[in-house]
């Protein structure tokens, strides 16, 4: 019995033929599962690509507000003269944007008034215009009219359109504790972000009604 497994184990038995190659055939599929692979690679990537763009944006910086133009600031000077002489009436003298304190810069105007009015007092005050781009530089409106102790009159007022009014008295406290009034300012904020403030002089202010006139004039606007 062993020598006849011997004998088997020693027949070269020839194999039927296949019919193709199998190692071409193992290339091929090692090929096919390649590109396979790549494309699933690809798509990855592309549906990571529409989630996470990777173009940077530049952000979107406004365009810097115009200082007014010189016609612009003629025509507040102009408004300004014609709203003092409404406001009070006699008045002479007038003389506007003279001091030094007087200036301009984006979306914003300050202008001096210095005259003599009906009783021969001389008095001055600073009207600046501000369009709404320069609203930030401007105190809030919740800011004002909060120092009970330092300023006895302070009120807020609204005006038709949505508008607000403040008066506020300057001044100072004596050596008795007295309050000791030397000026009104005003302000107006608007709306739409665009502001008009009137800041009294130290000599002869106006009252709280020739404040209320003249900051109120629809012409200080900055178009």
């Amino acid at each position: 019995m062993p020598e006849l497994e011997t004998r088997l184990r020693e027949v070269d038995v020839p194999e039927p033929p296949l019919g193709f190659d199998p190692d071409e055939v193992a290339d091929r599929a090692a090929r096919h599962a390649r590109r396979r692979s790549a494309t699933v690679l690809l798509t990855a990537v592309a549906a990571l690509a529409a989630l996470f763009p990777t173009t940077v944006r530049e952000p979107v910086v406004p365009a810097a507000a115009p200082v007014p133009s010189l016609a612009e600031q003629s025509r507040i000077r102009l408004a300004l003269a014609e709203a003092v002489t409404r406001a009070l009436p006699g008045v002479h003298d007038l003389i506007l944007g003279r001091s030094s304190a007087d200036s301009t810069g984006p979306a914003r105007m300050s202008v001096t008034a210095e005259f003599v009015d009906a009783g021969g007092r001389p008095s001055t005050f600073q009207l600046t215009v501000r369009g709404a781009r320069a609203a930030r530089e401007v105190v809030p409106i919740d800011g004002l009219c909060t120092w009970p102790d330092q300023t006895p009159h302070c009120v807020r007022l609204p005006l038709p359109g949505g508008g607000v009014l403040v008066l506020s008295e300057l001044g100072y406290k004596d050596g008795n504790g007295t309050f000791v009034r030397v000026g009104i300012n005003g302000f107006l904020y608007r709306p739409d972000g665009s502001t008009v403030i009137l800041t009294g002089g130290l000599r002869y202010p106006l009252s709280e009604e020739q404040v209320t006139k003249v900051i109120t004039d629809p012409a200080f606007v900055l178009r």
